[in-house]
């Protein structure tokens, strides 16, 4: 495969930036899933693209989150995450990547990842 090729689909080349604000109530409009305490990167659970917290870009569900205002996240537990934007002040940029489909995600439902 030529690296002009690999280049073009390497991962890298789909990151993103969002930028939120907090609502009157003090939320971004998102859910926070995964973190280092149960082995993921963290990522977007349900997210409600309402204008008055989205400024620029977007979110979506299953998005993974690599850094906020520069500081990246990856391997930080939930709490630890929440804290990092809790303690910015507004506007938040946050650097995202769409997760790709998995082997054991691809799977058929029902199908056993386990071997004999």
């Amino acid at each position: 495969m030529s690296k002009s090729l690999k280049k073009k689909n390497h991962w890298t080349n789909k990151v993103h930036e969002a930028v939120v604000t907090r609502s009157i109530e003090g939320e971004f409009g998102f859910e926070l899933k995964g973190g280092a305490e149960i082995g993921q990167f963290p990522y977007f659970g349900e997210v409600k693209q309402g204008k008055e917290t989205l400024q620029s870009g977007k979110l979506a569900q299953d998005e993974l989150l690599l850094e906020v205002n520069n500081t990246p996240v990856a391997g930080l537990t939930t709490r630890d995450v929440l804290a990092v934007i809790k303690h910015c002040k507004d506007p938040i940029r946050l650097k995202c990547v769409k997760q790709e489909a998995t082997k054991v995600n691809a799977l058929p439902k029902g199908t056993s990842t386990d071997l004999p």
